[in-house]
């Protein structure tokens, strides 16, 4: 009578005990090892589980750690970034506020001049122009530079010149592309000006540095700090544009300009009709 082996008595086989069931019977005893060491001490499984709790606590901190750096540094640069954009906001709105007070020291001057001048209308500026200050490497030893505004661009003779600070110059030549700028400190530079509390007409002169007081017989009447205005009382300027600031100190008497050519590489060249040419200094 043939007799077939069974899986079983296969599994008893010396082969499969040095293998197979010592690898089960093991992981048998592991198994039911650790149920009954759970089940009688407990409390020892819960001492060593809040040790290796204490012990991985600091190590999960160190590891996190630089993650938590780089996280504030990308929180640090988005508030940076915010806070760039809220500053460019605030100097577009600074920049608006700064047109419409010209527009109330223009007022001012009208109320302020003689009556021939309160008649003449002063319309606004009939175009605004951004231009870029062009470097004249061969001439530094003038204040005067060039713009990259001409003609074409409906540029003439006696327009103010702004950066970002306030009058810096007037242009004196124009040609089709370009226009020279001869600024309010040059030698070559004058202005007839009104003072905004003392309401006292006189000129201002360039010295390279600053602006002199010309054509009055008592600068101390002036009072320290107040503003300075253009007037069109010769018929070849605008009225009403902020010059400098009166500013007294060791027994003298001067204007302090609100802006220099260094404040910026671009301008804004204001288009005016006058009633007079460019004058002859």
């Amino acid at each position: 009578m043939a007799y077939s082996k069974t899986s079983f008595s296969k599994f008893l086989k010396p082969t499969y005990l040095n293998y197979s069931f010592i690898e089960i019977i093991i992981s048998i005893f592991v198994s039911l090892s650790l149920i009954i060491f759970s089940f009688f001490y407990e409390e020892k499984n819960k001492n060593l589980r809040n040790s290796l709790i204490d012990v991985i606590h600091p190590l999960t901190r160190i590891i996190s750690y630089p993650a938590y750096i780089i996280n504030s540094i990308f929180e640090e640069l988005e508030y940076f970034t915010k806070i760039e954009e809220a500053n460019k906001d605030l100097l577009i709105e600074i920049s608006e506020y700064k047109e419409k007070l010209n527009e109330l020291y223009h007022l001012k001057i009208e109320n302020n001049q003689l009556q021939s001048l309160l008649n003449l209308s002063a319309p606004p500026a009939s175009k605004k122009i951004a231009a870029r200050i062009i470097i004249d490497s061969s001439n530094f030893a003038s204040l005067n530079f060039f713009i990259d505004v001409g003609s074409e661009d409906e540029v003439k003779v006696n327009n103010p010149v702004f950066n970002d600070s306030g009058l810096i110059g007037r242009i004196i030549s124009v040609s089709d592309n370009t226009s020279e700028v001869l600024l309010i400190t040059d030698i070559k530079s004058s202005l007839p000006v009104l003072s905004s509390e003392t309401n006292i007409n006189f000129f201002v002169k360039g010295n390279n540095k600053g602006l002199e007081i010309k054509h009055i017989e008592n600068s101390e009447v002036l009072n320290d700090g107040e503003i300075i205005l253009t007037t069109s009382s010769s018929g070849y300027f605008k009225e009403g544009i902020v010059v400098g600031r009166v500013n007294k100190s060791d027994d003298k008497t001067y204007i302090i300009p609100i802006a220099s050519k260094t404040d910026s590489i671009f301008v804004k060249v204001l288009v005016y009709n006058y009633r007079k040419n460019q004058p002859k200094f």
